[in-house]
């Protein structure tokens, strides 16, 4: 790799880094390339050079919100008290997770993906390296005691939705003592299915 092909690289990551960081500072709205080419401290045409539209460098972006989630739960996994039950403990360290700021932006990104196309579409290439980023961390939550269920696939695509729900209802209601009994009784069901599936 040549000096000018790690300038390249370093000015398409301080780009990215910089949309991350205005997405999660300040939203999906106010993130405009204008603000994201400030913020990285490069020119337009740098920009232009790296990310054609607004909806290529918000794909790209992708990578560093789910970086940012991960790190969250990884965090939340050390401060987890050891010795719990497998089930509570992980849904609780992944529901402290989707707490954060990234994720958040991350959902912002979806919901404006409803209305145009192209960022929709961007998105979903995103999303498929994400997607196993995130069952590969919660493969790692739950550990081998719940991975090992045949029902384990279907624990993780309902455990994923449900928390993703929850998390949009945290947009509007941030009171979580009535999230914290949904997942008490989800880990319940979670428990039965595993029990039911040996």
């Amino acid at each position: 790799m040549t000096r000018r092909d790690d300038q390249r690289e370093a000015t398409r990551a301080r780009l990215v880094e910089a949309a991350v960081e205005s997405l999660v500072d300040r939203g999906y709205a106010a993130t405009t390339t204008l603000e994201v080419q400030r913020r990285a401290g490069v020119s337009r045409g740098a920009l232009l050079h790296h990310f054609r539209t607004r909806e290529e460098l918000f794909g790209a972006a992708i990578g560093g919100l789910v970086e940012r989630n991960e790190r969250a739960v990884r965090a939340a996994l050390a401060d987890a008290p050891p010795g719990a039950d497998p089930v509570a403990r992980a849904l609780r360290v992944l529901r402290a997770a989707l707490l954060t700021p990234s994720f958040g932006a991350e959902l912002e990104l979806w919901a404006a993906a409803r209305t145009s196309p192209a960022l929709r579409a961007v998105l979903r290439r995103a999303e498929g390296a994400a997607r196993r980023d995130l069952h590969r961390v919660i493969e790692e939550v739950v550990g081998p005691a719940v991975t090992a269920s045949p029902a384990y696939p279907l624990i993780a695509d309902l455990t994923v939705q449900l928390l993703r729900g929850i998390a949009i209802s945290d947009v509007l209601y941030r009171d979580g003592a009535d999230r914290a009994a949904l997942l008490d009784r989800w880990a319940d069901v979670v428990r039965l299915i595993m029990k039911e599936n040996p």
